[in-house]
């Protein structure tokens, strides 16, 4: 499949000033909120990936380091927040999770309990920042994305008793005989469509991926597995059978030490 993205995200992260008039109120919302410290320059800082013909799920608060945005979860204090899903019958991965009936779920690990706005939004709210972000070009870019670092887990039950991995264990190599390396994930933020200014995290159905695409909001910033299409497994020492349901914790990382 052909990716897209425009000139303006690609640039400096600045979409038009549609997108430019939505993104600063979304901004102006996390800074009411105390969450981000970067605040919206008027109408021209936008925030990459929130689709201005769509509307966001309500920001409600739980509490005062507690919020909720759709089905997600955020704890500010903790710098994480929380999703539900379910595992997919996918036999070929390309991603750790899509959004719920997203497209790429066919080969995705994980179908999350949101959509690439709520996903992003949630991140945003974590105070992780799209313009330190350098998404991928182009699918399989040799080039690794850029972004501030997070952790990804994912747990679930099993007889009686809960399991819980880094994203990383969930993608085995049969080539390699090797799950991915441990490490931080990136936030990229996705892009927008050139051609219709479509998000496409939600346009191609990919919350989270390995593969270096432009799509995810998250991204994976190691070398590209070596193998052909179809080497990437759902991990099958983790025994876990489709229709699972698991909870995925997103943490961000401190930035550079910081």
């Amino acid at each position: 499949m052909r990716y897209f993205q425009s000139n303006e995200s690609r640039s400096d992260g600045r979409q038009n000033s549609r997108a430019g008039r939505s993104l600063c109120t979304v901004a102006l919302a996390a800074g009411i909120l105390g969450l981000v410290s970067r605040p919206c320059a008027g109408q021209q800082a936008a925030v990459r990936g929130v689709d201005p013909t769509r509307p966001s799920a309500p920001i409600e608060r739980l509490a005062p380091d507690r919020l909720r945005v759709g089905h997600i979860l955020i704890d500010t204090s903790k710098k994480e927040l929380l999703v539900p899903g379910t595992v997919n019958e996918a036999l070929t991965l390309e991603f750790v999770a899509n959004p719920k009936g997203g497209f790429k779920a066919y080969e995705s690990a994980l179908e999350l309990d949101t959509d690439g706005v709520n996903f992003n939004l949630a991140l945003i709210l974590l105070g992780l920042d799209p313009a330190r972000s350098v998404p991928a070009k182009m699918h399989l870019d040799a080039t690794p994305p850029q972004g501030d670092p997070v952790e990804v887990w994912v747990a679930w039950e099993e007889g009686g008793r809960q399991v819980k991995v880094r994203a990383e264990q969930l993608i085995y190599n049969t080539q390699t005989k090797q799950t991915l390396s441990e490490g931080p994930w990136v936030y990229t933020g996705s892009v927008f469509s050139a051609q219709n200014n479509a998000y496409l995290a939600d346009l191609e159905g990919s919350l989270i991926g390995f593969v270096h695409t432009p799509a995810p909001v998250i991204e994976s910033p190691r070398p590209l597995n070596p193998g052909d299409y179809g080497a990437n497994r759902l991990n099958p020492n983790l025994n876990l059978k489709p229709g699972t349901r698991i909870t995925l914790t997103v943490r961000a990382l401190p930035r550079d030490g910081k």
